[in-house]
């Protein structure tokens, strides 16, 4: 039974796993080197994977204040997987506002790199002086207001609006970080019995207010995007309702 937990735990695990540690303890360098193995040449399989070891990648390069590779390894991985969510618990507030600005400020080299991933599929050509029916160009996807659901301003950056989207962005990202911070250094203080010592006891309360506050803060924030997208902002003529 240990061998067959063992098993499905060396299946389970990513060969992400190492460099998500480094960037997290702040070994940054070690993170760099091991991701660029990993990317250059490609030794990664899916296009989530892929872009996940990008964006991890861009922000190492953040936070190393190599803003141009930075910026250029959050195209590729946008590119490689437009769906890629960033965990807020992962990456600090000022990665996730740089990211969203990278996704609204080069939409056209996201498509032009996706677009080069693609097969390329050829159909049979058509008779000569044959109209070309509508039904057999592609359409792109319909852009919902389903987005506006999704924190952190992305669907606002999604119906191109940058500006309310970095707003919420770094309001909602800030609140997350402050309680999880908050929180997590309350906990830290509770002796073995759960209990805080009398030293300790003001300094937690606060604590226990800054995670309140940091916690409605994006609360608030989240309900104010998602109220601006689905009620406030006239739906585009182009757009379905829902």
């Amino acid at each position: 039974m240990m061998s067959a937990a063992l098993v499905m735990w060396v299946l389970a695990a990513s060969p992400l796993d190492s460099a998500r540690g480094a960037y997290q303890s702040g070994e940054l360098p070690k993170a760099r080197a091991e991701l660029e193995s990993l990317l250059y040449p490609l030794r990664l399989d899916g296009d989530a994977l892929e872009a996940e070891a990008h964006l991890l990648l861009a922000a190492t390069y953040h936070a190393q204040v190599d803003l141009a590779r930075a910026e250029d390894e959050v195209v590729k991985g946008l590119a490689a997987h437009g769906g890629a969510v960033l965990d807020p618990l992962l990456y600090p507030p000022d990665f996730l506002a740089f990211v969203e600005r990278a996704r609204a400020q080069h939409p056209a080299r996201i498509e032009e790199l996706r677009a080069e991933r693609r097969p390329r599929l050829f159909p049979p050509p058509a008779p000569i002086g044959s109209p070309v029916r509508e039904d057999s160009v592609p359409q792109a996807p319909a852009l919902t207001r389903a987005w506006y659901l999704a924190p952190l301003g992305v669907g606002h950056f999604k119906h191109g609006r940058p500006g309310m989207g970095t707003v919420l962005a770094v309001t909602q990202g800030l609140g997350l970080a402050t309680a999880g911070v908050s929180l997590g250094t309350a906990l830290s203080m509770r002796g073995p019995d759960g209990r805080y010592s009398a030293r300790d006891e003001g300094k937690a309360r606060t604590l226990n207010v800054t995670y309140l506050v940091g916690a409605y803060a994006f609360a608030v924030a989240y309900a104010y995007g998602v109220l601006d997208g689905m009620v406030l902002t006239p739906a585009h003529p182009d757009s379905p309702a829902h």
